[in-house]
């Protein structure tokens, strides 16, 4: 990034309207001077957000949703206050709960297209975050609002959709930082912005249920911050690829996940102590439906997790072949009638990767294995051996069928040239092993080897053929 680019100039812009709210905010300013700033603020970050649509011409809507929101909180602002200031319902309620509305809105299009696929782990993660965090609110936010009597019901109703909004803030930008897309300025500008405004929006609420102003000038400076910020996003030039769709299909279970994970789990059970240690409401029965609920979801998320390293383990992850270890477990299992074990072996595969290196080499494997895949019968088991050798377990099936088959893979495999570069493709030949149950050898078992024997058999009759037992 260059020093003087224009997103290093509104750095320093930012800089200093924050550092002119805090210093005003500690000299105790009037409440006018505080208002300037605020709307300063917002101004820098809605020029910003326009200024890099129009800088970055990004290929999606959500800037302009962004400005939108940003417009909202201005029109807002120069409005009466409404409920968050102990007033009745105003105009202002409805473009402040807007902008909460619009944020939802535009985090939900920047999450459907980074995600286009099925990403059930990161939904998870991201449900369990948010379970827990709205039972948080709940017993902290909305129902000591609604429950009330000091107000009407309708202004009630509209005080609680403050941290209903929060909620569903929290919730999408829970699952924009958990999922498996590049994690860019514009993503950790963004979710700032989320943090920016639900930490005031609910140590407000919580102040003026406890009929106190203590964090108030903390939560004006929080505000003030937090379209600028938005801005950040806009004007640095990851905003083109906010929303791109992300390659990886799963999320990797790091320890920032993990220990995010435990701390959400953990909160319903902190919840009720703390309740019990204030000598409040318990709410055992909301309580223990959200850990009901927090315990299927973990144990769904386990559920995908062995499911992955079950794959792992049974799948090889070049050829999309079945691995040994599933070919071995598959032989033991078989039975010990009519089965046959076809080795083969790619030839002078070293000189392949020499001259075209190991991407062409990769790309030979994954044609064989495709190839193998054509070639055998559905009921048959096909594995990556180890390096260039596969296997192929025939069940149920007798060594005329046996050699059948053997005779069928190696005549695809050489069948057509094979690409090992964009514009280079090579003849492959195999050397291929056949032994079959009960006529080569009594025991299962003893399948591979045999298979192995004959595999170098035909090797050393000079290779490209077929050896089967005498």
């Amino acid at each position: 990034m260059r020093v003087n680019s224009p997103w290093t100039r509104y750095v320093a812009v930012s800089a200093v309207i924050t550092l002119t709210c805090v210093v005003a905010t500690v000299l105790g300013a009037p409440e006018a001077v505080m208002g300037a700033v605020s709307a300063v603020a917002v101004a820098a970050g809605l020029v910003a957000v326009l200024w890099g649509i129009r800088l970055h011409r990004p290929g999606s809507r959500w800037p302009w949703m962004m400005a939108g929101c940003l417009t909202l909180a201005v029109v807002g602002s120069l409005l009466p206050a409404g409920v968050l200031a102990g007033h009745p319902a105003t105009v202002a309620d409805a473009c402040f709960l807007g902008v909460s509305t619009g944020g939802a809105l535009t985090l939900l299009l920047i999450v459907r297209r980074r995600n286009p696929g099925r990403d059930l782990p990161g939904l998870i993660d991201a449900a369990i975050i948010t379970v827990s965090a709205g039972l948080f609110w709940w017993i902290f936010l909305i129902d000591p609002i609604v429950g009330g009597t000091g107000v009407g019901l309708t202004t009630r109703l509209i005080a609680a959709a403050y941290p209903l909004g929060d909620l569903l803030l929290a919730a999408f930008g829970a699952r924009l930082l958990l999922d498996t897309g590049r994690k860019s300025v514009a993503v950790y500008s963004l979710t700032g912005y989320l943090a920016l405004t639900v930490v005031p929006d609910t140590i407000s609420t919580l102040d003026t249920l406890a009929g106190s102003t203590r964090w108030h000038a903390l939560s004006v400076v929080l505000w003030t911050i937090s379209p600028l910020v938005v801005g950040l996003t806009c004007m640095h030039p990851s905003m083109r690829e906010l929303d791109a769709p992300s390659a990886v299909p799963t999320p990797d279970m790091g320890n920032f996940r993990l220990t995010t994970l435990a701390l959400a789990s953990l909160l319903a059970p902190a919840t009720l102590l703390v309740q019990f240690v204030r000598g409040a409401t318990l709410h055992i029965p909301l309580i223990c439906a959200t850990c009901g609920v927090l315990f299927l979801l973990v144990i769904g998320r386990l559920a995908g997790l062995v499911g992955d390293m079950r794959r792992m383990a049974t799948t090889d992850g070049l050829t999309g072949l079945r691995t040994r270890r599933y070919f071995q477990d598959a032989l033991a299992h078989a039975g010990s009638r009519d089965h046959a074990v076809i080795l083969l072996d790619i030839d002078h595969f070293k000189l392949v990767n020499d001259t075209y290196g190991h991407d062409g080499g990769d790309r030979v494997l994954r044609e064989v294995g495709e190839r193998l895949r054509g070639a055998i019968r559905q009921q048959d088991v096909v594995a990556r051996y180890g390096g260039e050798e596969f296997a192929v377990l025939l069940p149920h099936t007798s060594p005329e069928e046996a050699r059948t088959v053997a005779a069928r893979v190696h005549t695809a495999i050489r069948a057509t040239p094979i690409p090992v570069a964009a514009d280079q493709a090579i003849t492959v030949t195999i050397s291929v092993g056949v032994a079959c149950t009960p006529t080569d050898v009594a025991d299962p078992a003893r399948l591979p080897l045999l298979a192995d024997q004959l595999l170098y058999q035909a090797k050393n009759a000079g290779r490209d053929r077929v050896a089967v037992a005498a």
